[in-house]
């Protein structure tokens, strides 16, 4: 199909998409639609259908927007499309004090920070391209970064220039370990880095661990020849789990706990060398649920305690459920999305998880397609935040080419009755989408109007509590408003204006 159908199936390939439930857990799963209240797994404990109810939510504190301000203006004049500037990125919080990268032709690369002033916003290290993958772990920033006498490897930072260095060599000399995946585990950091293969000898994956000392930055586990890092991974509790692709297993499910013992293959779902493609990690408890792609390209859904015997399938989805994605719930629940490209319709359901493991799919609500008599228009969810005991999800609706007919952004409690409508349309454009961004029980987004372009708006889930923040770019010019972080009293954020262009913005934050 069109382009956006294959990021679609790209993303359940690598990353994620989701499933319906079985009446048991072992591997003679329903396929099929279940009923409006399916009956929980067999062996799951809870025998009267009921899940688990979840706890009282207390109402969150909302903070007043107040005016949203330019707080530096560091980028150079550039004729740039500005949906297509990906700078300043990966903004983080640590220690209470804003971290981000500017890497941009001309622009002065390297670590920043900032208070929200202009006078506090200053580089912290120079770098000839920007780094990235900033994680903190405590008093620690770790981040990525290339310079001409290691390549690229992992560095720490404790804020200051002086503060600010490569940890190790990993790849010694100019060639790169590429480190990835930076994930903080039990107060150390795990990442996995690249040995490069020598003449015809295939590369390979590593997993590492750091205390954040040079000594103390160690090799966990060599993954093998061949062996390579998916997308999808997720810490649930005191255990990481990611999918890793070698020759003798295909793409499968592992599991680490931060030793060379606990990092494993958790179980080879396809025997042999084919491939289960595990994806849309998602975590209720203890538990991981995932998807995975059958040989026949079918879906299914997928549950993980963490052992072998714990693995088990929960559904098979049929061949006209093409179109499956996983989103995180409101409470011991997941959201689950399925498409038929018959109908273009999409399927909302819950998963709902009680407190001995029992899961119970049940059926939500079908939404409407206003094109669905149209060719190529499949609805999907691809982006989704929980907010308070509101779940927001933009609603897409594909083409045959790379941009979407629409896009919506929807609300639902669970229920049917609570399911709705709240704007459309978002970003209609292949090249930038509309993020949605939690604040207490709301969320940040950008709409479309016909008055102000794409601007930044704020939304409760309701008619009344939904509004435009402010027209940062005047008249029909966009200002792609994105990567949304409240440090402090303060929300960042990045957005183009024509005098300016793209620079850090900030929103004050108001009792």
């Amino acid at each position: 199909m069109a382009e956006w159908r294959g990021t679609i199936l790209l993303c359940a390939l690598m990353v994620g998409c989701g499933g319906e439930p079985a009446t048991s857990l072992d591997e003679a799963s329903l396929v099929g639609e279940p009923p409006e209240d399916s009956l929980p797994s067999e062996g799951s404990g809870n025998r009267d259908g009921v899940a688990e109810s979840t706890p009282p939510v207390e109402p969150l504190a909302r903070p007043a927007l107040g005016t949203p301000y330019l707080v530096k203006d560091i980028l150079p004049p550039n004729d740039w499309i500005p949906r297509l500037i990906n700078t300043p990125s990966d903004l983080v919080d640590f220690q209470g004090t804003l971290f981000f990268t500017i890497n941009f032709q001309g622009a002065p690369n390297g670590l920043w920070k900032s208070d929200g002033t202009e006078a506090g916003t200053v580089r912290v290290k120079e770098f000839t391209e920007g780094p990235d993958y900033l994680t903190p772990m405590g008093a620690r920033l770790f981040f990525v970064a290339q310079d001409a006498a290691a390549g690229r490897e992992l560095w720490i930072s404790d804020g200051s220039s002086a503060g600010t260095r490569r940890l190790k060599d990993i790849t010694p000399g100019v060639e790169s370990s590429n480190p990835t995946a930076l994930t903080v585990l039990k107060r150390q950091l795990l990442f996995f880095s690249e040995v490069a293969g020598e003449g015809e000898a295939p590369g390979r994956t590593q997993l590492w661990r750091s205390n954040g000392t040079e000594a103390g930055t160690q090799l966990v586990r060599d993954l093998g020849p061949g062996s390579s890092l998916a997308n999808a991974r997720l810490r649930v509790g005191d255990t990481l789990f990611f999918s890793i692709a070698d020759p003798e297993h295909g793409t499968e499910l592992w599991k680490t706990d931060g030793t060379a013992a606990g990092t494993v293959l958790v179980r080879d779902i396809v025997p042999g060398t084919g491939s289960a493609y595990p994806n849309d990690f998602q975590s209720v408890g203890a538990s991981l649920f995932f998807l995975t792609t059958t040989p026949s390209s079918t879906r299914e859904l997928w549950r993980s305690d963490g052992t072998a015997a714990g693995t088990q399938r929960i559904r098979q989805f049929s061949a006209a459920e093409d179109l499956v994605s996983l989103h995180p719930g409101t409470g011991h629940n997941l959201f689950l999305a399925v498409t038929r490209s018959q109908d273009h319709l999409l399927r909302l359901s819950s998963l709902e998880v009680d407190n001995t493991g029992g899961v119970r799919e049940r059926r939500i609500t079908t939404l409407p397609n206003p094109y669905a008599d149209q060719p190529d228009a499949d609805a999907v969810i691809t982006t989704a935040t929980v907010a308070g005991t509101k779940f927001f999800f933009s609603l897409t609706i594909l083409t045959s080419g790379p941009a979407p007919r629409d896009v919506q952004l929807w609300v639902s409690n669970g229920t049917a009755s609570g399911t709705r409508l709240v704007s459309r349309p978002l970003s209609l454009s292949d090249e930038f989408s509309s993020e949605l961004y939690t604040l207490d029980d709301r969320i940040l987004f950008s709409k479309i109007d016909e008055a102000t372009g794409l601007e930044p708006w704020v939304s409760d889930g309701t008619e009344g509590g939904t509004r435009l923040v402010q027209d940062i770019a005047p008249g029909e010019t966009s200002s792609y408003t994105r990567s949304y972080l409240r440090v402090g009293s303060r929300i960042f954020f990045v957005a183009y204006e024509p005098v300016h262009g793209n620079e850090l913005w900030a929103i004050p934050l108001q009792d």
